[in-house]
């Protein structure tokens, strides 16, 4: 019996531990504000293939203030990047890329990416979870 109860407490706290990343997942409009699309033409610096949001940084002009500045970019988690033709080694740091997206409501240099278009001139859907509260892939356009 103790062995039962045992593999039952450790089977509950497994559970518990793959639960937390989609508990600390937030919906897009918790941070993001459809009224206040962007685009931003700039250098990318790096970028952070993690889930459950991958993040672009790259430095371009703030529109509002006319001033250089370091942009953080989230979008869809790498599998979904991946399934939209995205690759590691499609942008170099320092390439020229337009990113198209939502404002962060906090006011931060922060935007979730629609799409981002690279410097030989493809555009890569970014996953947004923009209009769906599930974030799956953006639908594709013909």
């Amino acid at each position: 019996m103790r062995m039962t109860v045992r593999l039952a407490i450790y089977a509950a706290g497994v559970g518990l531990l793959a639960l937390a990343p989609a508990m600390a997942h937030h919906s897009f409009s918790a941070e993001f504000d459809s009224t206040k699309p962007i685009t931003l033409q700039g250098k990318f610096t790096k970028m952070d293939w993690v889930n459950p949001h991958s993040w672009i940084h790259l430095d371009a002009v703030n529109p509002a203030t006319g001033k250089m500045e370091s942009w953080d970019v989230e979008t869809g988690p790498p599998n979904t990047l991946y399934r939209n033709g995205w690759r590691k080694d499609a942008i170099k740091a320092g390439e020229e890329i337009t990113v198209t997206g939502t404002l962060a409501k906090n006011g931060s240099n922060t935007v979730n990416a629609r799409s981002v278009k690279t410097p030989d001139g493809k555009t890569l859907l970014a996953g947004s979870s923009e209009g769906n509260n599930a974030g799956q892939q953006a639908p594709q356009t013909k």
